[in-house]
């Protein structure tokens, strides 16, 4: 079964699916956000809100992975490693200020 997997930028990429997995030929590149992703079949669109690429392996050269939505606790842990990142990075700008020669 062929499936279009339509991006929150618009962006599609067609895919071949095999049960809940897409398999594509080529190593795939995905938009950055992945806040709204689409899987469009003949039998619907399946929709996943912040999803999450699952289980990309490559196998017989072909691609195989597969859409999960982020969990509320994924989430939360994510957004503690980004303020954690923002914070780390003020820090060593003030380091830099203070301690400038």
């Amino acid at each position: 079964m062929e499936a279009k997997i339509i991006f929150k930028n618009g962006a599609e990429i067609t895919a071949e699916m095999n049960g809940n997995s897409l398999i594509l030929m080529d190593e795939p590149v995905f938009p950055s956000d992945l806040s709204v992703v689409t899987v469009r079949t003949a039998d619907g669109d399946t929709v996943f809100r912040n999803a999450v690429i699952q289980a990309c392996a490559s196998v017989d050269g072909r691609f195989w992975f597969t859409f999960v939505e982020e969990t509320d606790y994924e989430r939360t842990i994510r957004e503690i490693r980004e303020q954690n990142d923002m914070l780390i990075e003020c820090i060593l700008e003030m380091s830099e200020v203070v301690y400038a020669e």
